[in-house]
Order: C-alpha cells, then sequence, then structure tokens
C-alpha cells in the first residue's frame, strides 16, 4: 500500500477501513520517524484513544510524554512516538484480554471447640454439619468449627447423637478406647462408667472400632437398631445384647413402691402419644405435647431408670424424631422442630 500524507491524515482522524488501519499500524511500526511531525502538543490536546485509559494513568502518561517531545532532538522525537504506540496498543491488548477473575474465597479458619455441660440438665447441641448432640450433665464434647473430609468429634460422657447423612464425609464419636463411625443414624453413648462403655443403636448402621492407642487387636463390630455394645474398658472385651437384656428383678410395682421410680418401660412399635402417656402415668410427670405433631411417629424400646435419667431418654426421642423438647415446672414440652 503506497503510503500519502492524506492516507495517514485520515488514519489519524480515525476515517480508514479496518483493513487501511491494520496495514497503516504495521507500517508505522517499520516507519517511526514519519510520526515526528504529529507528536505535537497540539496533536495531544486534539487526541481521541479508541480505548478509554483511566484517567489518572492518561494524565500520567502525557506529562511524561510532554516533558520528552520539549526536547527538540529528531531522536526523541521518534522515542516518544514510538513509546505512544507501544503503550496505546499494550493498553488496548491489556484490554481485551483482561477478564474478570473469579473471587477466591479465603479459606475459613478452623478451631477446635469443647462444650462442657457443668450442669444437670441435658444440653443440646448443633454440629457444623446440622447433626444434633443431646450432651448429659457432667460430660464433654470436643469437635472442630469446620468439618473438612471427615467429621470427627470427641466424648467425655454421656450424649445421643443425631447424624445428619452425608455418605462422602463419615461420623465418628472417640471415647477413650472406642470410636463409633456412623453415616447416617441415631444413637447413644454412655462413657462415663470407669469400667464400661455402652454404645445404643436407635436408627440407621454403624461400625464400632478400638482407638489407635489400642495395641490389642479387636475386630470391628456393627450394630443394627435395637442393639447394644458394652465394651470392657479393662480387658478390653465386648458383648452385643439387646436394649434391657438385664435381669427382670429391675422392675417393680409402682403401686408399693415409695423411693425414686426405677420400672423399666418396654415399647413396642408404639404410637409416640401413646409412649408420652405411659411417661407420664409411670413417671409421674407432665408432657406437654401436640397429638397432631406425632400422629405419624412410632417407637420401639426400651427405658431403664437405672442406666439414664428420663431427660436423657426423651432427648434421644427428640433427635429421632426431629423434635425439640424444653424443661417445666411440672415435666417437659415437646414441639415439632420447624
Amino acid at each position: 500500500m503506497e503510503m500519502s500524507p492524506e492516507l495517514l491524515q485520515r488514519f489519524f482522524a480515525g476515517d480508514c477501513s479496518q483493513e487501511q488501519e491494520a496495514a497503516i499500524r504495521a507500517w508505522l511500526v517499520k516507519h517511526p520517524e514519519v510520526l515526528a511531525p504529529y507528536m505535537t502538543e497540539q496533536s495531544w490536546e486534539q487526541f481521541q484513544a479508541g480505548d478509554t485509559i483511566p484517567a489518572g494513568a492518561s494524565e500520567r502518561m502525557r506529562r511524561y510524554l510532554l516533558r520528552k517531545m520539549r526536547r527538540r532532538t529528531r531522536y526523541l522525537q521518534w522515542s516518544a512516538a514510538a513509546a505512544v504506540l507501544v503503550l496505546l496498543a499494550g493498553l488496548a491488548y491489556f484490554q481485551m484480554l483482561q477478564k474478570e477473575q473469579p473471587l477466591v474465597q479465603e479459606p475459613v479458619a478452623m478451631t477446635c471447640l469443647q462444650v462442657a455441660n457443668t450442669s444437670f440438665v441435658v444440653k443440646n447441641i448443633k454440629l457444623p454439619d446440622g447433626s444434633q448432640v443431646a450432651l448429659a450433665g457432667g460430660s464433654v464434647l470436643e469437635y472442630d468449627s469446620v468439618f473438612s473430609e471427615r467429621r470427627d468429634v470427641a466424648l467425655s460422657g454421656n450424649a445421643s447423637f443425631s447424624v445428619a447423612k452425608d455418605q462422602s464425609k463419615p461420623f465418628c464419636v472417640h471415647t477413650r478406647n472406642i470410636n463409633v463411625t456412623a453415616l447416617g443414624t441415631v444413637f447413644s453413648i454412655e462413657n462415663k462408667d470407669s469400667l464400661f462403655t455402652s454404645v445404643r443403636l436407635l436408627e440407621g448402621k454403624v461400625v464400632i472400632k478400638k482407638e489407635p492407642h489400642i495395641a490389642q487387636k479387636i475386630e470391628a463390630v456393627f450394630l443394627v437398631p435395637g442393639q447394644e455394645l458394652l465394651f470392657n474398658n479393662s480387658d478390653f472385651s465386648n458383648r452385643v445384647q439387646r436394649f434391657g437384656d438385664k435381669p427382670r428383678n429391675e422392675r417393680v410395682d409402682t403401686d408399693l413402691f415409695t423411693g425414686p421410680n426405677t420400672a423399666v418401660l418396654e415399647l413396642d412399635n408404639e404410637p409416640m402419644a401413646e409412649v408420652f402417656k405411659k411417661i407420664e402415668q409411670l413417671y409421674h410427670l407432665k408432657i406437654d405435647f401436640k397429638g397432631s405433631e406425632v400422629k405419624d411417629m412410632r417407637f420401639t424400646g426400651m427405658y431403664r431408670p437405672s442406666s439414664e435419667t428420663i431427660e436423657q431418654f426423651l432427648n434421644t426421642l427428640v433427635l429421632l424424631n426431629h423434635l425439640k423438647i424444653e424443661k417445666t415446672k411440672t415435666g417437659f414440652r415437646i414441639r415439632a422442630d420447624e
């Protein structure tokens, strides 16, 4: 293409076609000396960039190049012209390629939390994954503020667990010498006794294994609902039994009994409303509940006062059926957990 002053004027005025503009840009790179007459202060005032340059950057570029252009040597005029081309081309190329970068979320700091229940009232705890824990009085629970690949908690004492289902992240409760792993289930652990640790499964499936510090070989034990494992912390032996597999002489006639009621309550697929009524009658307390909220709920299991309080038992029922419980002056108030 033959380059004429008229064509260059049209180029600087922005009147060229895309093909002409590309050809002229390539030609100017090879012949920067041609730009000298055009790089005056007046041309700077009249110059309109095709791409928007931030005001601060544009003014700094202008002041810098004007200082260079005031030195009247032809060499520096050529240098200024070349600098303009490089800066403008670089800026246009940068703006063309720049894409909005996705926000990188800062990792959440993870800390170890400890909840100690120093009262005589069961304390309800919601874990980071949504799992629910009913922590008995005199018990301690430790867990991470954020669960990553696993959901590990440590228990000293007694607690019932309603585990949020997550097949990719096993839920594991560590006690003194054993651990209980579940995916989505309801179970309770009694770990206050110096000799025995008890694990009861109410719903789902769990596997019980030894803790790593135990050198003795102990086979993993799987429980099904209604089973209880008794682990001996002295000789590391264990046995699996149904709930309440203890001598029947624990039963007493409540009509003749004047001390604390130790009657064992056995329930076989009972409607929840009937469960609450039997507890009221047998243990002389008031349970305030709405029949419409529990009409589709049933329960099979056993309550043994010698091994847990009525409050602990009710908290297990609450966790199992997604209810909430509140202690009152005469007993308990139970409602749907909205």
